[in-house]
């Protein structure tokens, strides 16, 4: 909700809706982007990713509002919450970074596939320590899904980092199960926000020390807005960093665990829908 990516977005003379689970500082983005841009065609809506319900109750009134959705961008993401797990026990980081977006992009895909839209989906850099194992994607409630046992710095990264290698795996599956699309995910870069908040002391008085070294929110945008805003056709399904398509670490990418955690994110998704 810090409205960057909104912000051009307007000033390109878009409609543009930004979602947030923070009401405060949504309609704070909102007004402040209206101010500056003199687009009048910004507006908010309060979602929560961490629950299903609010995911489902946000479409239902898009779905019944709007008849276009040209971009969509899968943009939230955190880092040690103070919360273990979502509404419905998933895990929290798998639940709010990766499960949150593919079940609005699930409810949102016909109007998608509808006017051939595109998704962007942000990852990070973090997918490279974010190994999945076919293992990990198998029982009733698949072990990525499953609460934490315990909780540390060390293991909430751990957490994190598979949370951004399974959104590089839905960008790349998600123009496989619908071909109409373009998808591609990225990396924004190391940025100055408020991202590390539920982190211990000791990580934020490190984070604070390289704060130097990290890119400002306006230039953590710039890679979102060229895949938002250019034809991606050419690089459809491929990672970017620094606007820029970058190749994939070797052994990043297992094609049967692409398709494995589609499948199951898609039966945990139509599970609590009944």
């Amino acid at each position: 909700s810090s409205g960057i990516n909104a912000e051009y977005g307007a000033r390109l003379g878009a409609e543009v809706l930004i979602l947030a689970r923070n009401k405060v500082t949504c309609e704070s983005a909102v007004a402040e982007i209206k101010e500056v841009t003199k687009n009048e065609k910004v507006s908010h809506h309060i979602v929560d990713l961490a629950s299903f319900a609010s995911i489902r109750d946000f479409a239902t009134s898009f779905l019944s509002s709007y008849n276009q959705l040209d971009i969509l961008i899968n943009n939230a993401g955190l880092v040690s919450p103070p919360f273990d797990v979502t509404e419905e026990n998933i895990e929290a980081h798998v639940g709010v970074n990766y499960l949150g977006h593919f079940y609005l992009t699930r409810l949102l895909s016909d109007m998608l596939v509808k006017c051939r839209s595109k998704v962007v989906v942000l990852s990070s850099r973090a997918h490279e320590q974010g190994e999945i194992k076919l293992g990990d994607l198998e029982g009733e409630v698949p072990g990525i899904f499953c609460p934490p046992k315990e909780r540390s710095a060390t293991l909430d990264w751990k957490r994190y980092s598979i949370s951004n290698r399974a959104r590089v795996y839905f960008a790349r599956e998600l123009i496989v199960r619908h071909p109409e699309l373009t998808a591609v995910s990225l990396h924004p870069g190391v940025i100055k926000t408020e991202l590390d908040r539920g982190m211990g002391a000791c990580v934020r008085r490190i984070t604070s020390c390289l704060s130097c070294l990290m890119k400002t929110p306006v230039q953590g945008a710039a890679t979102t807005l060229h895949c938002a805003t250019n034809d991606m056709s050419a690089h459809n399904g491929k990672y970017f960093m620094d606007s820029a398509p970058s190749p994939l670490k070797s052994g990043a990418i297992i094609p049967d665990v692409q398709v494995k955690l589609w499948d199951v994110s898609a039966a945990v998704c139509e599970r609590f829908e009944k």
